[in-house]
């Protein structure tokens, strides 16, 4: 074997290497944000908990913390192969290799940490007489229903191939000004029981004459149709009805 079939091979070797520490760090990234949702999920629960009448809560995300968290899953595809050669075909000197592998994973373990911190504080609360946003608790702005700007949602299947098994999705999605957003449907277990506890405020919002765009398909009724006990949606029919 000659010289340049050794180096072929260990850019190969290389390559390979690269590609499989991306998707490691990718994984890692991954674990990490799971790791910080299911640790802040009971301070928003117990902030919500806390709201009297409280109907529905959903989470308000952190832009900044999300925007990076988005950036940190893009970084390993794109640092890490081209570090080993992927691409480039032009090995990085190891101390490179080594900052880049080491400093990626340093800051997802970071932003675990922030998300830890301050994941969760903000909070959105539905009850019987509007939607308030809560920070440590605390209430920092409300909305009454009959202030709303629009309410879109429906229920739609979605396929991402024409092969593959449909998904079903709820949404009802309140806008109110200030670019404020009651999202509904955030956590959902059983739909009718669901669309029943939101009918008083689905009444009020049509009383008001709130702007409604509502689509709903079939097939998806169907899905809920038949997960539902005796096949009665006649509630979620009723909350996801189109504008008249």
């Amino acid at each position: 074997m000659t010289d340049g079939e050794d180096d072929q091979g260990l850019l190969i070797f290389h390559k390979i290497a690269g590609v499989a520490l991306a998707a490691i760090l990718v994984v890692g990234i991954l674990m990490a944000t799971g790791w910080g949702d299911v640790t802040v999920e009971p301070r928003m629960e117990t902030f919500a908990q806390a709201t009297p009448g409280m109907i529905a809560w959903w989470r308000e995300d952190i832009g900044l913390l999300s925007m990076i968290t988005f950036g940190l899953m893009l970084a390993p595809f794109v640092l890490v192969p081209a570090a080993f050669s992927v691409g480039t075909g032009r090995l990085w000197p190891v101390r490179w290799r080594v900052v880049v592998v080491l400093g990626l994973a340093a800051a997802i373990g970071a932003n675990a940490l922030a998300y830890r911190a301050l994941g969760g504080r903000d909070i959105g609360v539905a009850t019987i007489d509007g939607a308030r946003w809560l920070r440590d608790g605390q209430p920092h702005r409300q909305w009454r229903w009959r202030q709303a700007v629009s309410v879109t949602g429906g229920c739609r299947t979605y396929r991402r191939y024409s092969w593959s098994d449909p998904s079903h999705t709820l949404d009802y999605l309140v806008r109110f000004p200030e670019k404020r957003e009651a999202r509904l449907a955030f956590r959902l277990d059983d739909p009718e029981a669901w669309a029943m506890k939101l009918r008083p405020i689905d009444d009020t919002l049509t009383a008001a004459g709130v702007t409604r765009s509502v689509q709903s398909d079939a097939e998806c009724l169907a899905h809920y149709r038949r997960a539902a006990r005796g096949g009665d949606i006649g509630a979620l029919r009723h909350l996801l009805k189109p504008a008249s």
